[in-house]
C-alpha cells in the first residue's frame, strides 16, 4: 500500500535531501477492521507510516498499517521501496529515522540496498556501558551555557551480525550535575561526515516533526467510521488508505501555495493561516462551452492576486 509520490515539486537532483520516516497515529471512530485500542493514546487507532522531506516540507509517501503494528513493522520492505521511487524523481537516497526504526531488520535492509541512513538508538545497558568512560565532567566551574561533545565509536548489539558506526552525544546542562548522553547509528562515511556533522543532520528531524504536526492539526485527518460494504480487514484497510492519501495530497497543495506566498510576501505562513485567510472565500463555478469558470468573492482580493501571479513559478520554488 504505497501511494503518495514526490512528483508534486521538481526537486533538483543536485540537492541531497533525506527522507524522514515517522508514525502518524490516526484515531478512528467505531470498530473498523484493523484498528486497535492503544493505551498510550487512549483511543482506537490506525498506525500508518508517513515519509516527509524536512529540507522542503514535502510529504512523499505513506503506508497504512493496523493499529497494533509495531513501530518498525513493514519498514524493512516499505522504506527501500519508497527510496527507490524517490531516487527516480528527487535524488533522495538518505533516510533519517528515530529509535523505533533502528532495529536490525530495517538497518540491514537499508545497507543491503546501499541506502544511507541516520537514526537514534534506544538506550540499554550495552550502550550505557560503552558511554560510561565519556561521562566525566571536565575540570573547572561549569559554564553558564550548555555544552556538548560528540565521540565516534563502534558498537555491535547482540542482534547485529557486524559492528556498526555509532556517535555518542554527551550533553552538559548548567542546572544539572549529571551529564546526559544518547547514541546515533549511521552508515555515513567518517571522512565526509564527522560526528558533529552527523548530529547537525539528525537535528533536522525537528522540522519534519513540525510538518507532521501540521498534517494532524490543519487537516484533522479522519478515516471512515464504518465497515459497511467491506467484508474483510484487508478491504477495510484498502478503503481507508484511499481516504488517507488525499489528505496528504491536500497537505501538498496547501504547502505549495504556502511556499509560494512566502516567496512573494517574505513572511512565514502556517497551514492554518492559509486555510483561514486564503482558502475560505466564496466562489461561483460556471460551466460553459466545456470550460469551468471560477468567480471568487470580494474576500479573495487580499491574497489571490498575489497567488495567481506566482503560480507559474511554483515548480521552481525549491
Amino acid at each position: 500500500m504505497v501511494g503518495l509520490t514526490a512528483h508534486v515539486y521538481q526537486i533538483s537532483l543536485m540537492m541531497k535531501v533525506a527522507s524522514d520516516i515517522d508514525g502518524l497515529p490516526i484515531e478512528v471512530n467505531g470498530h473498523q477492521g484493523g484498528s486497535t485500542f492503544h493505551g498510550l493514546y487512549g483511543a482506537r487507532i490506525y498506525s500508518p507510516l508517513v515519509a516527509s522531506l524536512a529540507e522542503t516540507g514535502d510529504m512523499v509517501g505513506s503506508l497504512l498499517r493496523e493499529g497494533n503494528a509495531g513501530p518498525a513493522e513493514n519498514a524493512d520492505i516499505w522504506i527501500p521501496h519508497l527510496v527507490r521511487r524517490l531516487n527516480e524523481s528527487t535524488g533522495a537516497t538518505r533516510v533519517r529515522i528515530d529509535a523505533g526504526f533502528t532495529d536490525n531488520d530495517t538497518l540491514g535492509a537499508l545497507e543491503e540496498r546501499g541506502i544511507e541512513y541516520l537514526g537514534r538508538l534506544r538506550s540499554h545497558s550495552g550502550l550505557q556501558k560503552l558511554a560510561a568512560p565519556y561521562l566525566k565532567r571536565p575540570r573547572g566551574r561549569p559554564p553558564e551555557q550548555p555544552r556538548e561533545w560528540c565521540h565516534d565509536l563502534t558498537y555491535q548489539a547482540g542482534s547485529w551480525p557486524t559492528p556498526r558506526r555509532v556517535v555518542l552525544v554527551v550533553q552538559e546542562r548548567p542546572d544539572d550535575l549529571s551529564l546526559h548522553a544518547f547514541f546515533l547509528v549511521t552508515n555515513l562515511g567518517k571522512f565526509d561526515w564527522p560526528p558533529e556533522k552527523i548530529l547537525a543532520l539528525y537535528r533536522k528531524r525537528g522540522s519534519a516533526e513540525a510538518h507532521m504536526g501540521e498534517v494532524k492539526s490543519a487537516l484533522d485527518v479522519h478515516l471512515s467510521s464504518t465497515d459497511r460494504g467491506a467484508s474483510t480487514v484487508k478491504d477495510m484497510m484498502e478503503r481507508n488508505e484511499v481516504s488517507l492519501l488525499p489528505s496528504l495530497y491536500a497537505y501538498q497543495v496547501l504547502h505549495g501555495l504556502r511556499r509560494l506566498l512566502e516567496s512573494r510576501t517574505h513572511h512565514e505562513w502556517s497551514l492554518m493561516r492559509m486555510s483561514e485567510e486564503v482558502l475560505k472565500v466564496a466562489a461561483t463555478l460556471t460551466v460553459y462551452a466545456r470550460r469551468i469558470i471560477v468567480q471568487l468573492g470580494d474576500a479573495a482580493d487580499k491574497w489571490w492576486p498575489t497567488l495567481l501571479k506566482g503560480l507559474p513559478r511554483l515548480t521552481a520554488l525549491v
